[in-house]
């Protein structure tokens, strides 16, 4: 069987942590709903996975992962927010477009072991991948089951908790703190 992973990023489990983390500098209180939007706004840029499976072509790190799709993914959060008559649309979607951009800024510090090497941060103004010149989160072997399972994988998930789960915890005591 084989899993089409990308080779160059954090996992979903970085992702959904710093999602946890907008969230609870939200000031939103405990809102379930607003929790899961969070966390789903800062894996949303991972969809891209899906063309490939559609397409058989490698769409990661391409338009999902610019500046100007993180706007449009604002645009649309604010449309559904209103729509769906939250109390403050705006502020609600620009927390949303911040856990968004914490996808962009985990991929930046990710090592990336597959050409074209980062990701297409300014699309559509350019075609130029960037990178940042220090590395964060290690690599994800891909491939076969045992491969998406290996000790290299768990120990790549295990840093990433490492880096980002103090942020968490950082966030949960500051949120506790105010309430």
């Amino acid at each position: 069987m084989v899993i089409l992973l990308a080779e160059s990023m954090p996992t979903p489990v970085s992702h959904a942590l710093a999602g946890t983390s907008v969230y609870l500098w939200s000031r939103r209180g405990r809102d379930p709903w607003f929790f899961l939007a969070a966390v789903f706004a800062a894996c949303f840029a991972d969809l891209d996975f899906m063309l490939n499976l559609l397409t058989g072509k490698n769409y990661h790190h391409y338009f999902t992962h610019s500046l100007a799709f993180a706007t449009l993914f604002f645009g649309a959060s604010f449309i559904a927010l209103k729509a769906l008559k939250r109390p403050d649309p705006g502020r609600d979607a620009a927390i949303l477009f911040l856990a968004y951009l914490t996808h962009m800024g985990l991929d930046l510090f990710s090592k990336d072991t597959t050409a074209p090497f980062g990701m297409e941060l300014w699309w559509p103004f350019s075609k130029e991948f960037a990178i940042a010149p220090v590395i964060l989160f290690d690599d994800i072997e891909r491939g076969t089951l045992a491969k998406l399972f290996s000790a290299h994988n768990w120990l790549a998930v295990g840093r990433e908790v490492v880096i980002v789960g103090p942020i968490v915890a950082a966030s949960w005591w500051w949120s506790r703190k105010r309430a």
